[in-house]
């Protein structure tokens, strides 16, 4: 049946083409915004913001209003990448080493730019944060990801295809005109452009006379800071829509606009936001924040433009982010086997052939993965043997019902008939919940635990060309030993003889590399080694501030690369934070 409808969409494609439905293969442009909830539109009904060219530009697309994705950014965009539950993908996280799409992935890009398609991305990039992850080696003929920090609102440090860039100015505006200078210096090939923007992701930064008109609408400058920086992303849009348009391209690109999460907000550098202030980002009232399963953190805004060739209109059907991709395969004229993707082409019904949808069974999961022992978020996972499905935070939803399990409960709803998510039917419908769960369970168990890449940590290959580095991120170990304590970002509270982490590298011609440590020193006493096989640098805690540790010949072939705390004595904190390890091909 799978098969079957698959030969329909390409029958379908191919009369479009012969039909002079389209003359020829589409440009594609993907906008992504980050932390822009369903109801962070006034489209959507909300009274404070004004985002007039978002407005316009869904009036003239199609709009779903069921779309969904994961309730965080590294987990949606590698869906958005690969078409997968993100699982499935090596991503089970947002920070940790948790938010490296697996090497072994195939992403959409390379798929369209092995179809002749030239590629490029810019913005918050978020799925590997060193070389052989960046998306300049996933499938992107140019790229401008953002490195240091993601959420660079002004004066973005990217990373250009290995080169370091620093820009000055408002990010949203230079990855804009990345992409439009880029567009205008291609040749006459198909386009994909993918841009990933940090707005509206706090810290809260906006251009001042944004931020005063929304202070003068008596809102507190958290607030207008951040409807400024919705209506900044909104006039950014607005202006590479024109560009289109005056490039003469407006009929041949088929425009993607869609949210990575629903809404939160805490930010860093201003109060949070008050309950009545989040209320007005939710008009519909959902349920929930970014960050879990209910309908408020998963639903976001969604809308393909196509001039002349999709209607403009709004549909309810529901769909995920895992359809992107067969979608824009689809778009490309790319034939592909459907059973490689969780999720599904959206294409007939764009064009209102809906009896031809096959939508799936659609599962999700929150980042918070759980196991008996963790302490903190970020904890090492030692044995995924000893993950649990019981004990993981999951939903799952089949046509109008949602079941949703985690931290002990278990919830059923019905979607098209409470979509604020209010009314448990668990109790009413026990078989039916009881149903639902083991479909979950059968899942987790077949497609997710059984899958080498779920919960691991990333492989570095180590770069062969003479003077590349690649950073080790004390974060992404695949081995951790005594006392040391993970984070977010670094490794922490070395204090003993022995403590220390371990990378998985693999080396494809045997060299030397330079090895550098970038750490946070609290007591200088006894030294720090790494050490691969039977090659060992080391270098006294008191010197470590000149970074460079010296030499070390790697063999060809996958590695453990130790580094640990050696001739330490007490339990004192040695080293605060690891922060970074560092081998340059020599």
């Amino acid at each position: 049946m799978f098969e079957f409808r698959r030969v329909l969409v390409v029958s379908f494609l191919v009369w479009l083409l012969m039909s002079g439905g389209w003359a020829e293969r589409p440009n594609i442009l993907v906008i992504l915004s980050d932390d822009q909830g369903f109801g962070d539109l006034a489209h959507h009904g909300n009274k404070v913001v004004e985002t007039p060219r978002l407005d316009q530009l869904f009036a003239e697309s199609f709009e779903l209003t069921q779309f969904h994705a994961a309730p965080v950014c590294a987990p949606t965009r590698a869906s958005l990448m690969t078409g997968k539950q993100f699982l499935r993908t090596g991503v089970w996280g947002v920070h940790g080493g948790r938010d490296y799409l697996d090497l072994r992935e195939t992403t959409v890009a390379e798929h369209l730019q092995k179809s002749g398609y030239r590629t490029a991305m810019a913005g918050k990039w978020h799925l590997g944060k060193t070389d052989a992850y960046m998306p300049y080696n996933r499938g992107f003929d140019e790229a401008w990801p953002i490195v240091d920090r993601l959420y660079m609102h002004t004066d973005p440090v990217v990373d250009h295809n290995g080169e370091i860039e620093r820009p000055r100015g408002w990010t949203v505006d230079i990855l804009t005109d990345y992409l439009l200078d880029w567009i205008d210096n291609g040749d006459d090939r198909p386009f994909f452009a993918y841009l990933a923007h940090p707005y509206i992701h706090e810290p809260y930064y906006a251009p001042e006379l944004l931020i005063e008109k929304y202070r003068k609408k008596d809102l507190s400058d958290s607030f207008a800071r951040l409807c400024a920086m919705t209506e900044h992303l909104d006039q950014a849009t607005g202006r590479l829509m024109d560009a289109l348009e005056e490039r003469g391209l407006s009929g041949n690109t088929v425009v993607f606009f869609l949210g990575d999460n629903g809404p939160i907000g805490n930010p860093v550098n201003v109060p949070h936001l008050t309950e009545d202030e989040m209320a007005s980002r939710n008009p519909l009232g959902l349920k929930g924040v970014k960050g879990n399963l209910y309908e408020n953190s998963t639903r976001v805004p969604f809308m393909v433009r196509w001039p002349e060739v999709f209607e403009a209109k709004v549909s309810n059907h529901e769909a995920d982010i895992t359809d992107v991709v067969p979608t824009l395969l689809d778009l490309a004229g790319i034939d592909y086997n459907e059973m490689d993707f969780d999720g599904r082409s959206l294409t007939p019904l764009f064009k209102g052939d809906v009896e031809k949808l096959n939508t799936p069974a659609r599962y999700y999961a929150n980042h918070e993965v759980v196991w008996a022992g963790r302490k903190r978020l970020y904890d090492f996972l030692e044995d995924r043997n000893g993950l649990s499905f019981e004990d993981q935070v999951l939903s799952l939803r089949v046509g109008d019902l949602k079941y949703v399990m985690g931290f002990g409960n278990r919830e059923l709803y019905n979607i098209a008939k409470d979509p604020g998510e209010s009314e448990n039917l668990v109790s009413l419908y026990p078989e039916k919940s009881a149903k639902l769960h083991n479909q979950l369970r059968e899942w987790w168990e077949t497609n997710v635990f059984s899958d080498s890449k779920s919960y691991s940590m990333p492989v570095f290959p180590l770069p062969s060309q003479t003077g590349r580095s690649i950073l080790l991120h004390p974060c992404a170990p695949s081995e951790v030993f005594g006392n040391v304590v993970q984070g977010s970002h670094f490794s922490h509270q070395w204090r003993s003889s022995g403590d220390g982490i371990g990378f998985a590298i693999k080396v494809a011609n045997s060299g030397d590399y330079k090895v550098n440590i970038d750490a946070d020193i609290e007591e200088r006493t006894g030294k720090l080694s790494v050490s691969v096989s039977d090659e060992m640098v080391q270098i006294s805690l008191e010197d470590l501030d000149s970074q460079n540790m010296g030499t070390m010949n790697i063999p060809e072939g996958e590695h453990r690369l130790l580094v640990r705390l050696i001739e330490a004595e007490g339990d004192s904190v040695k080293i605060e934070n690891l922060k970074a390890v560092y081998l340059t091909r020599l």
